[in-house]
């Protein structure tokens, strides 16, 4: 459906990480929300007088369409994860939305391969929520990298996916690691050793501009096609 603008307010916030909340917002007007897995709101931040625009993808899923959940991240003197900080319960905030072109290619006839580093973990939660909601049996790889264990976003619902979902794999990768024991370095990595058949896959790939550019390189040095690689990155 086209952009609309939309009226919340905020309904509860989850603390992820040091640096990371989860922000639910129930919807007012209207009061319930069609968007696609993948697809961003703009926040609309007041700001000395005017109002600055920043984008957030959803990372809950289409089938909960009365209250939305974006994930953020402060950054220090960052106008909008400023705001989003002295948000409180309660109060009123100003979106627009659904936009984004950044979806899942249907029918999902493939095994689908999710990358994410930090919040990038967003769109691909909301997708594979949205996958798991229909039942979908393919063989799904959600591919995790972050610097520090305590950066590892939503870190118990994944583990526990494993358990519920036999078709869906959670690999964790940390770069800087302190009493970690799981998978150290890079996603790339990780990719090499648990995807070493990349035939009928597509991969999803999601974070910041330099690590998606950088994955997107590796992949298709592998001899991954271009048209296999489906990403969305931000500055």
């Amino acid at each position: 459906m086209p952009p609309i603008p939309i009226r919340a307010t905020v309904q509860h916030i989850d603390v992820l990480s040091y640096n990371v909340r989860s922000f639910h917002f129930k919807l007012i007007d209207p009061p319930k929300l069609e968007f696609q897995a993948g697809q961003f709101l703009i926040l609309n931040v007041p700001h000395e007088g005017k109002t600055v625009k920043r984008a957030y993808s959803v990372a809950s899923p289409p089938h909960e369409p009365l209250v939305i959940e974006l994930c953020v991240q402060h950054i220090e003197g960052g106008v909008a994860s400023t705001y989003f900080w002295q948000l409180k319960p309660g109060d009123a905030v100003s979106l627009s939305g659904p936009h984004g072109r950044f979806l899942l290619n249907e029918p999902v006839d493939y095994d689908p391969v999710f990358m994410a580093t930090g919040t990038g973990v967003a769109p691909l939660r909301s997708m594979i929520k949205h996958l798991i909601r229909i039942n979908c049996t393919r063989q799904m790889w959600l591919l995790f990298g972050t610097r520090y264990e305590h950066s590892l976003l939503y870190e118990s619902e994944f583990r526990t996916l494993t358990q519920l979902r036999p078709n869906f794999h959670y690999v964790p990768t940390v770069s800087r690691p302190k009493e970690w024991r799981g998978e150290v370095g890079h996603i790339q990595q990780t990719f090499q050793k648990y995807i070493p058949d990349f035939s009928n896959k597509e991969m999803y790939i999601c974070g910041w501009l330099e690590a998606v550019k950088g994955i997107c390189h590796d992949l298709e040095q592998w001899g991954i096609p271009k048209d296999k690689l489906h990403y969305e990155e931000w500055a």
